[in-house]
């Protein structure tokens, strides 16, 4: 423990007296920080953090000891060093670096917050007010907002480990358990978003560091005709008079919001602050799908098509763009999403592109003519067709047969007047013509204790409903008459050879016998599941229920499947040149974000403003415009969209100034024309995402408030970069300093000092690394 010394207090007195006196009688510099713990029962200690508290109040009797902590030279305190770490300082000991240049380690998908924690701490002015220890004085240890100084405190920690110049990495565990008590959501170890945590972590700071003990109540007023000058003045006192803290100095900006209702024309000015610019990037209107394109000439294999499409289009759109590959009339299209061997739904011409996602697979097929529901019509009917395969049941006495999906379903066209079963048998059978091989004669007399038989008795005979031809709809994955998730197989993918079973039907003596010839498989309606089970069926308000269509099942018995079905001819298929596209985004810049950011705007139904001259809630127009600029500007990209129906990331590459971002244009403000600097902002630092939606890895690029060196922080690698390697598809958050603010904070140079390097500049002759 050290040296020991007894003194006496009053129970009115400071615990900063009690501080005072033991740095005076332990010799402690005014330089060296300090911190003060109290011993309780049973030999455990407890911080005594609020210094301005007296001893009564503090809890403090007679005879307890309290114990002086100094803070080591590499930024830590020695009370919170854990064993890996002390064989780490003895290692690294005689290390001495560039302050600021360290990394962070990751403790499991804490990327976000390294990136976030690397881009504040290369912050020029909240570093330094840290750093210089200015925060312990404004500790707002009582406020209900905050978090009793414990965020505040373990980001000083890191920022001064960071800082001392004797670390090559250091350990954020602490910071993340702290961060984690406060804020749930980041509890744990799962992938988060840099921009959030920056978001907590800057609100937390600023209640932490909050100079007003005690918030005021403050009604807010509309600007009710006003001078903005005046509205905009008064907006800012009120907010200073609640939240005046180094945050608020740096971060914290004010913008100008305009609603005008669309029945009265009420106009509401209010001036609101903010702490970042959350930009959109602009979005392309059109959308890459990929599709099979299945022709009705049985000799040409299916082809894969990459199609531009309007991003709000219809169904026709999609046709539309696969005629002008295939030379086929859109009118002669039918387009459907096969899941699992099956029709999962066939879609309307005028059904929205939105309800197709990427992942779908999505199969066009080539028809004679739209289906016609009209009895009398002389058009062909399109079919359905499913693809099954006899497999002997798991029954130890084997008399029952199960069936089993395999390979893509198909939608045929097929004359009204040939719709019986013999001449549907060898319609299908030319249509499989690529992949079936035709029996010879003496394959015939050979099967003919085997081969399954049909009649040519008309179909629509056999059908519940003579004109129950398929419609385009919704088929429900996991229905009532779904086989069940234990019999459920992958996606019919064109690559893809599984079979899902789909039916445990009696045998062949319960099928319908139509001895007259031996044919290459049998013939079955079935549902639209695939199941020959159709007495469920069902009528609806509408009619025929979709489940009622006559879908038709090709079943083949094993032998006779393996010997005439060329399986890796059916799943074989052809790219068409067009698969080869890509779609060009091309790049934008910063200046057209922060337009698109300012532009009026219609609010959405789920968010509509109340007017108060007319009393109702209104899809009001809505525009925000820049008034008051920060200190620091952070300039956050929307990458990620989120819709109903879809979710990504785009990777548009965004073009961002190094120097000289000028925001003249978007001020409203009167501005001083006699200070240029007010306006322009140099880059400092970008965190970036790698990746996608669902995985992704967060690092940064800072310059180094000393050196004005970049550097790249990956997790606990630092490695020097220069300039023209910044900008990126990966650049997420932006961090900006005003020109003026780098002026006032670069030291001085005496006359005897060598000039020194130009802020956030490349230094002569620096050792870079390549990046990719």
């Amino acid at each position: 423990m050290g040296t020991r010394y007894t003194a006496e207090f009053s129970q009115t007195d400071s615990i900063d007296l009690v501080s005072c006196i033991a740095r005076e009688q332990f010799l402690v510099s005014p330089q060296e920080e300090t911190r003060l713990w109290v011993e309780k029962a049973q030999g455990s200690f407890e911080r005594l953090c609020n210094t301005r508290v007296t001893l009564f109040d503090a809890a403090l009797k007679s005879g307890q000891l309290i114990i002086m902590e100094t803070r080591s030279k590499d930024g830590t305190w020695p009370s919170a060093q854990t064993h890996a770490v002390n064989r780490a300082s003895k290692e690294d000991e005689d290390f001495q670096g560039q302050p600021g240049i360290c990394g962070l380690t990751n403790l499991g998908n804490t990327c976000f917050m390294n990136s976030a924690l690397q881009c504040l701490s290369n912050v020029p002015q909240l570093t330094e007010y840290f750093l210089k220890n200015r925060y312990l004085e404004e500790l707002n240890f009582c406020n209900p907002l905050g978090m009793k100084g414990e965020i505040a405190e373990a980001y000083a920690d890191l920022v001064k480990q960071a800082w001392s110049g004797r670390h090559r990495s250091i350990v954020p565990q602490v910071f993340k358990t702290k961060v984690g008590h406060f804020a749930s959501q980041f509890l744990g170890y799962q992938q988060h978003d840099s921009q959030e945590l920056l978001s907590f972590l800057l609100d937390g700071l600023h209640e932490d560091l909050n100079r007003v003990k005690k918030k005021e109540y403050v009604e807010l007023c509309d600007a009710a005709g006003r001078p903005d000058q005046e509205v905009a003045q008064e907006a800012w006192q009120n907010h200073k008079r609640r939240n005046d803290s180094v945050i608020v100095d740096t971060f914290h900006g004010l913008f100008k919001s305009t609603l005008v209702c669309p029945d009265c024309g009420n106009v509401s000015v209010t001036f609101d602050p903010f702490c970042y610019l959350s930009v959109p990037l602009p979005v392309s209107h059109k959308r890459v799908m990929e599709v099979f394109f299945v022709s009705m000439d049985p000799r040409r294999k299916p082809e894969q098509h990459r199609l531009v499409v309007p991003k709000k289009g219809k169904i026709s759109d999609l046709c539309v763009a696969l005629a002008k590959h295939t030379g086929v009339s859109p009118e002669r299209m039918m387009v459907a999403d096969v899941f699992s061997h099956r029709f999962y739904k066939i879609y309307q011409l005028e059904e929205s592109l939105s309800s197709i996602l990427d992942r779908d697979d999505i199969f066009i097929y080539e028809v004679s003519g739209r289906s016609a529901i009209c009895e009398n019509s002389r058009e062909d009917v399109v079919l359905p067709i499913y693809l099954r395969e006899r497999t002997p049941a798991r029954d130890y006495n084997n008399s029952y047969y199960g069936l089993m999906l395999f390979g893509h379903p198909l939608l045929v066209s097929v004359p009204r007047d040939r719709l019986s079963w013999d001449s549907l048998y060898h319609i299908l059978l030319y249509r499989l013509s690529r992949y079936v091989t035709r029996p010879s004669s003496d394959d015939e007399d050979d099967g003919d204790e085997k081969g399954p038989s049909l009649t040519s008795s008309p179909i629509l005979a056999d059908l519940e409903d003579k004109d129950s031809i398929p419609k385009p709809g919704h088929v429900a994955r996991g229905s009532s008459q779904d086989p069940g998730p234990e019999q459920a197989g992958p996606s019919s993918r064109v690559a893809g050879g599984s079979r899902a079973p789909v039916d445990n039907s009696p045998g062949p003596s319960h099928w319908p016998q139509r001895a007259r010839r031996k044919h290459l498989f049998t013939l079955q309606t079935v549902n639209s599941n695939g199941t020959s089970d159709r007495s469920n069926f069902n009528e609806d308000t509408h009619g025929v229920s979709l489940s009622s269509q006559p879908y038709i099942a090709i079943d083949w018995e094993p032998e006779m499947k393996k010997r005439y079905y060329d399986e890796v001819e059916a799943e074989g298929y052809v790219k068409h040149d067009c698969v080869g596209y890509v779609l060009k985004k091309a790049p934008v810049r910063l200046q057209e974000c922060i337009e698109l950011f300012t532009t009026m705007e219609t609010l959405e139904k789920e968010n509509p403003w109340y007017c108060p001259s007319c009393k109702q809630h209104q899809l009001a127009t809505k525009k925000l415009d820049l008034w008051k600029l920060p200190e620091t500007l952070i300039i956050h990209l929307k990458r990620f969209s989120y819709t109903k129906f879809s979710r990504e990331k785009l990777d548009t590459l965004v073009e961002f100034p190094i120097r000289d971002l000028d925001f003249s244009e978007f001020v409203i403000k009167p501005q001083n024309e006699s200070a240029p600097e007010l306006y322009k902002y140099d880059l400092i630092a970008v965190s970036n995402h790698y990746g996608g939606l669902r995985d992704g890895h967060y690092t940064t690029f800072a310059c180094n408030k000393d050196s004005g060196q970049w550097h790249y922080f990956d997790d606990n690698s630092v490695s020097p970069v220069t300039e023209n390697q910044i900008e990126s598809k990966a650049a997420y958050v932006l961090f900006y300093q005003r020109q003026d603010v780098a002026r006032r904070l670069q030291p001085q140079p005496s006359l005897s000092d060598p000039p020194a390097p130009p802020a956030c500049g490349p230094p002569p002759n620096s050792e870079v690394m390549d990046l990719n």
